[in-house]
């Protein structure tokens, strides 16, 4: 193994262009406003959730026998009906029962689901039975099933679309037919946020019954949903003024300002208030873009200005860092990383002090090597851009790349005896690449990424490996 810098001189490669990710939050400093609002939210989304954002779904493991022993069943059909168990609400009994049956038309498949849809501990057999077809884990079509579901003193309609498909993995070995269930209703209201009248959406995201879980992470809680430009759609924007969609969040910046937006568990109400918080200041490294903090109930996207962006006061984690190419450079890039749990540095945003962020470059540019099973001089490349808190980067594909990263082989005479084909395109990260080594390679060879980042600190990391005939020669 060696270190070489600015191989890419050797064989140039471009990269792409890149439009920077979605922003939740930005550097302008909030001002008092409206005073507080109390919304009345209308219960909608006859069309499901599927126009505002997929979100997350409860799966359900099938089980032979009712996990509610007082549950009164119907009389059922088959002698092999599936049992499933959901969640939804806050009630002391919040657990609903789902189960599959047959009826005697179906040629031996499940085509029929009941469920306890007042969890009331009785199944109806007709008001609470419903025709459904099973899918598979390709396609499935959703059943829309209406339920009622308490928060607090409150028991509200709730619909969720039920799939159910046969399915197996590593974990499920034996083939059983499982089920998920996703939320397909929201709540909407109209509230000002800026001098006008605006439509928002109470997105639950993470299907559970409840319309007030911070968004801890993608899908991992509730969404808002404000159409600040009046047009009837909902969308991401860069710039954090024409920004609509937002994760539930103690404090939420809309419009060029800071709001506590606090709807009901139930979804049927929203209190909305501009507000003030404390702020402090973070710095980080000039090529660094933005930087997404999340603590236990905020979550920020800074956007960095001249290496600095104003950030609530709180202690967070660090969840992802993009690094982007200076402005003028001919050929633009952009990085990000998202940091697994356990790799995530803490921070903490004190108030009227400055942060300064240690993340982003040096970067190193590292390539791993690997004999594929069974496969006769295949071998599978993998390359990584890590950076200096063994973070992992990969570019933003928003576009497509024009010429992305390559390889270049070496012979033990540093002659180049072959490159990766740009057609072929080298993926970063996990996933890697299959590449058939050419069968005259005999004898120790050197491998080097190749990438071009102007601007950026960065250092590429070579292996040397020993093929015979075109298969490598193990330690």
């Amino acid at each position: 193994m060696g270190t070489r810098q600015n191989l890419h001189l050797r064989i140039a490669f471009l990269l792409m262009p890149c439009i920077p990710a979605w922003s939740l939050a930005s550097v302008a400093s909030p001002t008092l406003a409206d005073s507080p609002q109390t919304v009345e939210m209308e219960l909608a989304g006859q069309d499901g959730n599927e126009r505002h954002g997929y979100g997350n779904c409860q799966w359900l493991f099938p089980h032979d026998t009712c996990q509610e022993t007082d549950l009164k069943l119907p009389e059922l059909a088959s002698e092999d009906p599936v049992f499933y168990v959901a969640k939804f609400g806050e009630a002391d009994d919040s657990v609903f029962t789902f189960v599959i049956d047959k009826t005697p038309d179906s040629k031996n498949s499940y085509n029929v689901v009941y469920v306890d849809a007042n969890n009331d501990n009785r199944i109806d057999p007709k008001t609470e039975r419903f025709p459904f077809t099973l899918g598979s884990t390709r396609k499935a079509t959703p059943l829309r099933i209406p339920l009622m579901v308490t928060n607090g003193d409150v028991t509200a309609p709730y619909f969720v679309n039920f799939t159910a498909f046969p399915y197996q993995d590593k974990n499920n070995r034996k083939q059983r037919v499982h089920a998920n269930l996703r939320n397909s209703s929201y709540y909407k209201g109209e509230a000002d946020f800026d001098g006008q009248r605006h439509n928002f959406i109470v997105l639950d995201l993470n299907s559970n019954g409840r319309y007030d879980d911070d968004e801890l992470k993608l899908f991992k809680g509730d969404r808002l949903l404000i159409d600040l430009d009046h047009d009837g759609h909902f969308r991401s924007f860069e710039d954090p003024k024409k920004n609509e969609s937002f994760p539930l969040s103690r404090f939420t910046f809309v419009a060029g300002r800071w709001f506590s937006i606090l709807p009901s568990p139930d979804g049927s109400r929203a209190k909305i208030a501009a507000v003030d918080p404390p702020m402090g200041v973070v710095e980080a490294a000039p090529h660094v873009s933005r930087v997404k903090l999340r603590s236990a109930s905020q979550t920020l996207d800074l956007i960095f200005h001249d290496g600095q962006a104003e950030a609530i006061v709180g202690a967070y984690e660090i969840h992802e860092i993009e690094l982007t190419s200076p402005r003028g450079e001919a050929l633009e890039w952009s990085l990000t990383a998202r940091l697994k749990k356990n790799d995530r540095p803490k921070v903490v945003v004190t108030k009227d002090e400055t942060l300064k962020l240690d993340v982003g470059e040096p970067l190193r540019v590292e390539l791993d090597i690997e004999p594929q099973k069974n496969r006769a001089r295949m071998v599978k490349l993998r390359m990584q851009i890590v950076g200096n808190r063994g973070a992992t980067y990969l570019y933003n594909e928003d576009q497509e790349i024009v010429a992305p990263p390559g390889l270049i082989v070496l012979d033990s005479n540093e002659r180049p005896v072959a490159t990766w084909p740009v057609r072929n395109r080298i993926i970063l990260g996990d996933i890697g690449n299959s590449w058939s080594v050419p069968r005259s390679f005999t004898g120790k060879y050197e491998l080097w990424p190749v990438v071009d980042l102007p601007g950026l600190d960065f250092e590429t990391v070579g292996r040397e490996v020993e093929f015979r005939d075109g298969k490598i020669v193990m330690p």
